[in-house]
């Protein structure tokens, strides 16, 4: 009975240490895009970013971040069927899904709202909306897409800030593009931080 003991101990303690890595890992994959925004406002006081130079800007990031996205699941996932080999693996279908969502939120964020004299009272302000959308749309459908909505909980102050943010911003005469940079920068921080505590929980329990 001791051994048995031991046994689930020594167990219970890999399975923590695998449950923090992937924690880490998602913390990684935010941090990724805490840094794409940061250089985006760096980038906005030498240049102007918007319509078209958000676009590409914005393009480029996804083509890089949904690999890296894939490449961090992937390494978590091959942890996960270590331990539990009867685990499955997410198909390509799921990460198709959340390319598409990213693609299709930074269309809706860059191209269809910025065009739309009746968002907003602002240009500032709708361009400011449109950012806010496209973090909104492409973060949640990650999340919802990957988890179904059923764990990952630490990913959801990265849309709900922004979200919550867009009817403030909608009514912004001047600075609404700043201050919806800091919304972002703010939900992605939390999230962050959510991301490691839980890792941390997972390691000591």
């Amino acid at each position: 009975m001791e051994d048995v003991r031991e046994l689930k101990e020594v167990l219970e303690r890999v399975e923590g240490k695998i449950v923090a890595a992937g924690k880490v890992y998602s913390a990684m994959n935010f941090a990724f895009w805490l840094t794409v925004m940061a250089v985006y406002y760096v980038l906005e006081g030498i240049v102007n970013m918007r319509g078209g130079a958000s676009a590409v800007y914005w393009g480029g990031a996804i083509l890089i971040g949904i690999p890296l996205t894939v490449r961090i699941w992937k390494r978590f996932e091959r942890l996960c069927v270590a331990f539990h080999p009867g685990a499955k693996r997410a198909g390509r279908r799921k990460f198709i899904l959340i390319t598409i969502a990213w693609v299709l939120g930074s269309a809706i964020g860059f191209f269809i709202i910025p065009s739309m004299s009746s968002v907003g009272v602002s240009p500032d302000a709708r361009f400011a909306t449109g950012l806010l959308t496209f973090i909104s749309i492409a973060i949640f459908s990650q999340w919802l897409f990957t988890t179904a909505g059923r764990e990952e909980f630490e990913m959801t102050p990265a849309f709900t800030f922004p979200a919550l943010a867009i009817p403030v911003v909608w009514n912004m005469k001047a600075g609404a593009i700043l201050w919806a940079g800091f919304v972002i920068v703010t939900g992605f921080s939390i999230s962050i931080l959510w991301y490691l505590y839980s890792a941390f929980r997972a390691i000591e329990r």
